[in-house]
């Protein structure tokens, strides 16, 4: 873990607070990482799901296959 020097905007910083659950900047600041991390990773499955991603799954063979 890296230790980092940045500027924080206040009322960003309660705003995230708020919405977060969280009290220290740094729970804070991690959290919010976390999330965005996250959405990055569900946006990503659905641009996958939405693409055909489970084509294979339509077929009763290739299913079985997945499951054993």
């Amino acid at each position: 873990m890296t230790k980092r020097l940045i500027e924080i905007d206040d009322e960003l910083l309660e705003a995230a607070q708020r919405e977060l659950g969280t009290s220290g900047v740094s729970d804070t600041v991690r959290v919010a990482l976390r999330n965005a991390s996250a959405m990055g990773a569900r946006a990503r499955e659905i641009e996958w799901l939405t693409g055909g991603g489970l084509e294979s799954m339509q077929d009763p063979e290739q299913r079985g296959e997945v499951w054993r």
